[in-house]
């Protein structure tokens, strides 16, 4: 009788052993090769979904309604700056449309995923990613990827203003955007920030250059 106790009691030991192995084993190796895949995984689709958002449904082809030109009595540009009240609206608009967008992937809304080919599960890691070979990828079960988004989009507003031809400037508008999502994997999650530049206006200035461009923000270095 004693001798089967001390059987399973080794037996029991040994499982426990086997079990902190491959714990640790699955801690410090593989663990870490599902988390730099999802978050890879993560980042392009938010990326996706927020140049989309804004290509597809807030930008169009006409921006003059973006800035405020003033002339002197020759006709010569001498300011060039955003309209605040078209600015402020078109920030918003890429705020709400954009997490609006992200909330309903989240929620697993069919026409969203539909639009950005996205699965119900949000993403599937494969299993076969830790051999590192192509072969393999697709063996073992996959690991459902969820997205959670916990905070508010935040637009802001860059411009790069440069010479273009004999006395003329470009002036080349971009929306910087950040925004804060929780990637879920079933025994971990990870906040995630994304941050994506897109191109929004442009703006040829013909003739005289101006004394300053939006507001103040660049000088001109002619006087």
């Amino acid at each position: 009788m004693k001798k089967k106790f001390l059987k399973l009691f080794i037996i029991f030991i040994l499982i426990i052993i086997i079990a902190i192995f491959i714990l640790s084993l699955l801690n410090k190796k593989i663990f870490p090769i599902y988390m730099n895949y999802a978050e890879g995984e993560i980042k392009s689709l938010v990326t996706t979904v927020i140049t989309k958002s804004i290509n597809d449904d807030l930008i169009d082809n006409s921006n003059d309604e973006l800035f405020i030109v003033q002339n002197d009595n020759k006709t010569n540009m001498t300011m060039v700056d955003f309209d605040p009240v078209v600015l402020n609206r078109l920030m918003s608009n890429i705020s709400s449309i954009v997490y609006d967008n992200l909330k309903l992937i989240s929620e697993k809304n069919k026409e969203v995923l539909n639009k950005y080919n996205v699965k119900d599960s949000i993403f599937y890691i494969p299993s076969g990613i830790v051999f590192n070979s192509p072969i393999l990828n697709n063996l073992g079960p996959k690991i459902h990827l969820n997205l959670e988004v916990i905070s508010m989009v935040n637009p802001n507003i860059e411009t790069k203003v440069t010479e273009y031809g004999i006395n003329n400037s470009l002036i080349e508008v971009f929306v910087n955007v950040a925004a804060s999502v929780r990637m879920i994997l079933p025994l971990a999650s990870n906040e995630i920030n994304v941050t994506v530049i897109v191109p929004i206006a442009v703006k040829l200035i013909q003739g005289m250059v101006p004394d300053y461009y939006l507001g103040g923000l660049m000088q001109s270095k002619s006087s």
